[in-house]
C-alpha cells in the first residue's frame, strides 16, 4: 500500500470515529477527507483568532487544542474531535481563540467546499446537520429554566380553524411566516403543505412524553404547547411557527422534554423520514435549512459561554 493509501485510510478511520459521521457509508467518508486537506501546527500556534469568523472545520487528527470563548478558557480537544464545526458553519466565532498546546494535525474543511458537498450529498448534509441538532439540545439544557426559549411565545398571531378547515392556501401563508422558511421557494412549501398531516390538538392533550421516540415533528401554526423536561428543572412554551420536536428528531435521540396543548394547536405533522424527503428535494433549501441551524445553534453556544463560561457543549 502507497503512503498516500495508507493516510487516506488512517484518516478514513480518523472522521469514523466522530459521532454522527460514524452512519455515513465509505463512499461519502472518503469524499469528505478527499475534500480536506492536512494542517501541521507547533505548540503555541493559532488557529483561530479573536475577532475572525471561522472559515473551516478541523478534525483533529493527534496533538491538542484550547478554545477560549470571551477570553474564557472553553474546551480543550484532543484527537478525534471536531473543531469549529457550528460556527465556521454559521461563519461566526468572533469571540473564539483557537491555539495548539502541542505539535498538533488537523484535517481542514473549509465551509465553502462542506456546504458544497453537502448540496451534492444530502446524507452527509443531514449527518452534519444531527450533530449540529445534538450541540443545539446539549447548549439549551444549559440555558436556565427556560431552556433559552422565549418565556412568551408570540400570542399576536391569529388562531387558526380546525385543521379540517384548513387549504393549501393558508398553510403557505403561515409557512412563509416562520423565519428560517421565509425565502423558502413556494412549490417547497406548497408541496410541504402537501405532504403534512393537518393537526388540531386541545388542550390538555399529550403530544409525547420525554424519553418518547421522536420520529416526528409538529409546526405549530396556531396555539402554544407547555413543554418539561425529565428532571422538571426546564419549563417553556412553544408558540405558533414552531417546528415543535425538531431537534431531537434529527439528532436522533428521544424526546429530551415532554409537550402537552396549553391551548388548541392547529399544526402540521411530518414525519421524519418525509421532512428529509421534502428537503431532499430542494438540496437548496435543504443547506439553507442546515446554515439556519447552525446560526441559531452558534448562538445558544455564545449564550451558554456567557452565563456559564466553564465546560464546552
Amino acid at each position: 500500500m502507497s503512503d498516500v493509501a495508507a493516510t487516506t485510510v488512517e484518516h478514513l478511520l480518523a472522521l469514523k470515529m466522530v459521532a454522527p459521521f460514524s452512519g455515513l457509508p465509505p463512499d461519502d467518508l472518503a469524499l469528505l477527507i478527499e475534500r480536506a486537506k492536512p494542517r501541521l501546527l507547533d505548540a503555541g500556534d493559532v488557529l483561530v483568532s479573536e475577532g475572525v469568523p471561522l472559515d473551516a472545520i478541523h478534525l483533529l487528527l493527534s496533538g491538542s487544542l484550547t478554545e477560549e470563548r470571551n477570553g474564557q478558557p472553553w474546551a480543550v480537544r484532543t484527537p478525534y474531535e471536531l473543531v469549529g464545526g457550528v460556527d465556521a458553519l454559521a461563519r461566526s466565532g468572533e469571540r473564539l481563540v483557537i491555539r495548539a498546546t502541542e505539535p498538533t494535525e488537523t484535517l481542514e474543511l473549509d465551509r465553502a467546499t462542506l456546504l458544497d458537498v453537502c448540496l451534492d450529498r444530502f446524507g452527509i448534509l443531514a449527518t452534519v446537520a444531527s450533530g449540529v441538532a445534538a450541540m443545539a439540545i446539549a447548549a439549551r439544557r444549559r440555558l436556565g429554566p427556560h431552556a433559552g426559549y422565549d418565556r412568551a411565545p408570540d400570542a399576536a398571531r391569529a388562531p387558526l380553524e380546525p385543521a379540517g378547515t384548513l387549504d393549501v392556501a393558508a398553510v403557505v401563508a403561515h409557512l412563509r411566516a416562520v423565519a428560517p422558511l421565509s425565502g423558502t421557494p413556494i412549490h417547497t412549501l406548497v408541496y410541504a403543505a402537501g405532504e403534512g398531516t393537518a393537526v388540531t390538538i386541545e388542550p390538555g392533550t399529550g403530544l409525547w412524553r420525554a424519553g418518547d421516540p421522536a420520529d416526528h415533528v409538529v409546526l405549530a401554526l396556531s396555539g402554544r404547547i407547555d413543554c418539561v423536561t425529565t428532571d422538571e428543572t426546564q419549563r417553556f412554551t412553544l408558540g405558533a411557527g414552531e417546528a415543535v420536536g425538531l431537534l431531537d428528531a434529527l439528532a436522533l435521540v428521544p424526546r429530551w422534554y415532554g409537550a402537552t396543548a396549553a391551548t388548541r394547536v392547529v399544526g402540521l405533522r411530518f414525519s421524519m423520514a418525509t421532512l428529509l424527503d421534502i428537503l431532499e428535494d430542494d438540496p437548496e433549501t435543504a443547506v439553507a435549512a442546515l446554515v439556519h441551524l447552525a446560526q441559531a445553534t452558534a448562538g445558544l453556544v455564545d449564550a451558554v459561554a456567557s452565563h456559564a463560561p466553564s465546560g464546552s457543549v
